[in-house]
């Protein structure tokens, strides 16, 4: 765990990507690094820094975390890895998951280098039928999508990269490391087939997004129970005024009743 910030209180690797080693059909030379929350899936094909040989690459982290709200707030994140998907452990799991199941509803198998389900098996890359399928299948779910139900995560980490890079090694650096005098050839070699790396955050302050229920629970009882006595109260000053309106009808009626029968009174 980093306590400090900056380059030198990183990570530093020397990496050797042993070019002789590549297939003769191979189009580049290098390797690639993906940084992503413990939590997550590794993507290096699409998320992938890449390193190349003969270079010291600089990578600057600065974290950012999103805090998501459950159903029936308007995400309804999921809990990965925990009770609500125990078994799927990320998103990028759950759609996997979500594609094994349509190709192995319609192959029969799965597709080899998705993650999948222990129940079903991968489809044999030498069988011409499963891999034609299995190519029609990917075909479909590129043009028509999917109906995955894969909700965003309910805490996600990100990390945002800046990548700077500077040749590697100098020969001041090379002669000091082998302890003797420059030969040409061997440095040319070295600096071809190995690269200088250093992950460090540049700030150790952290972007922290976070959903927020409009009204707590607390607060819509209690902004109910104030609508309730608004009313009640409302309701009360009618009532009131209701019946102070029928006993001065009732008193107006008694009262002229009353002239009423002293007139007649008096005329007999």
């Amino acid at each position: 765990m980093a306590t400090s910030a900056g380059p030198i209180n990183g990570l530093e690797m020397t990496l050797n990507v042993n070019p002789d080693q590549y297939l003769p059909i191979s189009h580049t030379v290098g390797m690639k690094i993906d940084i992503h929350d413990p939590y997550d899936e590794p993507n290096p094909e699409d998320k992938g820094i890449t390193i190349t040989p003969g270079y010291e690459t600089h990578i600057s982290l600065k974290q950012t975390e999103v805090r998501r709200l459950p159903a029936p707030y308007k995400d309804k994140c999921v809990l990965y890895g925990g009770e609500d998907e125990p078994l799927v452990k990320s998103r990028t799991l759950c759609v996997q998951a979500c594609i094994q199941e349509y190709n192995f509803a319609r192959c029969g198998c799965a597709d080899p280098s998705f993650w999948t389900r222990s129940s079903y098996h991968h489809c044999d890359t030498t069988n011409s039928t499963e891999l034609n399928c299995l190519d029609t299948s990917m075909e479909d779910l590129a043009i028509n999508g999917t109906n995955c139900h894969c909700p965003p995560p309910c805490l996600s980490k990100h990390y945002n990269e800046q990548i700077t890079r500077a040749l590697w090694p100098s020969k001041a650096y090379f002669l000091e490391t082998n302890l003797g005098e420059i030969d040409e050839e061997a440095f040319k070699t070295y600096r071809k087939s190995h690269a200088k790396v250093r992950i460090f955050f540049s700030t150790l302050q952290r972007s922290l997004y976070e959903q927020k229920a409009l009204f707590q629970e607390f607060e819509m009882f209690s902004c109910l129970g104030g609508e309730i006595s608004l009313w009640l109260g409302i309701s009360l000053f009618f009532l009131c005024e209701l019946i102070e309106v029928l006993l001065l009808l009732v008193n107006h009626l008694i009262c002229d009743f009353k002239k009423r029968f002293v007139l007649f009174s008096t005329s007999m």
